[in-house]
């Protein structure tokens, strides 16, 4: 009886429920939130190990719009076998033939002229898998820290917020990042970031610190955050309109938390929709 059930199960799993089985992120376009090949503190140098897939049963023209840190964009056109990908430990450099800190936007795409706008193709399926590395001071070694790659449709962000920023165990010896994506293709963006330390027993804890940040379209900008953050620390990010201008929701942001020592370190997505 079990074992006619376990094949029930899968029987089920295979048909009805068939898109349970494709990786999260599959879509005609995703994004990529931070990549680079650039050096850090203490003697890092992050780069960014990244593998593209084309789930499609046909062969799939992709262009990789690199959004960087500085406001510049460029885009590049590859073709992806039909269920087939490509890989690489320093994609930036190898790839895009570019150095420093930004996102990439990939999109499949039917056609492309370089200058001409980027149309995603409705039936590509891609797929990114991204891990971010150095090598280890003193070690043979590497440490790293990944993102999930995001489909671009899903992006609607009106605020955000992070929760597993700063160490734990010892926060002086880690320093916190924030990154925010504006895939906007027209708005500037201003951002305020909200950093809320929680009370410990007895005096009230420090006010909440604020940070201000612009954003042109089609790009991202990486702000250092500090040491010492503690448990329970939140960041709240949250879009504001200047002048009595438009705000947009096409952006995403994210936490990362680098051991001072080591270079250890973890990311986070900032979660949608939450309010201070």
């Amino acid at each position: 009886m079990k074992r006619s059930l376990f094949l029930l199960l899968i029987l089920i799993a295979s048909t009805a429920g068939a898109d349970v089985v494709q990786p999260i992120g599959a879509a005609p376009q995703i994004l990529i939130a931070v990549a680079g090949s650039v050096a850090g503190a203490n003697g890092t140098f992050f780069r960014s190990d990244i593998a593209l897939l084309n789930l499609a049963s046909h062969d799939q023209m992709v262009v990789l719009q690199w959004l960087s840190q500085s406001g510049s964009a460029m885009a590049a056109a590859i073709t992806l076998p039909a269920q087939s990908g490509m890989r690489s430990a320093d994609f930036v450099t190898d790839r895009l033939g570019q150095t420093g800190l930004g996102a990439i936007l990939v999109t499949g795409v039917s056609s492309f002229t370089a200058g001409g706008p980027v149309v995603a193709d409705p039936s590509a399926r891609l797929y990114a898998s991204v891990r971010i590395w150095t090598p280890q001071q003193g070690t043979n070694g590497t440490t790293s820290q990944s993102l999930p790659a995001i489909p671009a449709n899903t992006i609607n962000t009106p605020t955000a917020a992070l929760f597993s920023v700063g160490g734990a165990d010892e926060p002086p010896s880690y320093r916190t990042n924030v990154g925010i994506v504006n895939i906007d293709p027209t708005l500037t963006q201003t951002f305020v970031l909200t950093i809320v330390t929680p009370a410990p027993p007895g005096p009230p804890g420090p006010p909440p610190r604020l940070i201000s940040v612009t954003v042109p379209p089609m790009s991202m900008e990486q702000i250092p955050v500090g040491s010492g953050l503690t448990a329970g620390t939140q960041i709240n990010i949250n879009p504001v309109s200047v002048n009595g201008g438009a705000v947009t929701t096409r952006w995403v942001a994210y936490g990362s938390t680098i051991n001072n020592v080591t270079g250890d370190a973890w990311s986070e997505l900032a979660v949608t929709g939450t309010q201070p």
